[in-house]
């Protein structure tokens, strides 16, 4: 697996109305060590080729891509209009369950920058703005009208 393509968000899952936690797929688990030091870095980034947002995060010094795809957008819009705290499940139990996470600093606020930002604007890419209004429209209507 390729470093890029290595840490894509599988799903996210409200664990409360606070709260959202982020999860990898599974192998992904396999794959991180406990001791690394992860730290968000606090901002957040379109991948226009992809189709995918990306948070980055810092992993013993070094930036990491954490990303979104397209098909959860809309959870996200969901997230971002319910002003929930995110975080990402850096390691998991036997069964599945959250073990280690963090939060990720600021997600609300750069999305919804971001967001603004793309708004009716072809420098992303023509389809890029169209994507965008369409997968977070409760976004756009409750926090940017």
């Amino acid at each position: 697996m390729s470093q890029e393509q290595r840490y894509i968000i599988e799903r996210i899952e409200s664990k409360n109305k606070f709260m959202a936690l982020c999860f990898f797929k599974d192998e992904v688990y396999n794959q991180l060590n406990e001791q690394q030091e992860v730290q968000p870095v606090e901002r957040v980034l379109m991948d226009s080729d992809h189709k995918q947002l990306i948070y980055v995060i810092e992993i013993d010094g070094q930036w990491q891509y954490i990303r979104f795809p397209l098909s959860l957008w809309r959870t996200i819009d969901g997230v971002l209009v319910g002003e929930q705290d995110v975080f990402l499940v850096l390691s998991v139990t036997e069964d599945g369950s959250p073990y280690r996470s963090i939060p990720l600093k600021k997600f609300h606020d750069e999305c919804v920058e971001l967001i603004r930002n793309m708004r009716g604007n072809a420098n992303y890419g023509e389809d890029m703005a169209d994507l965008v209004e369409e997968h977070f429209s409760q976004t756009i209507s409750t926090l940017l009208s």
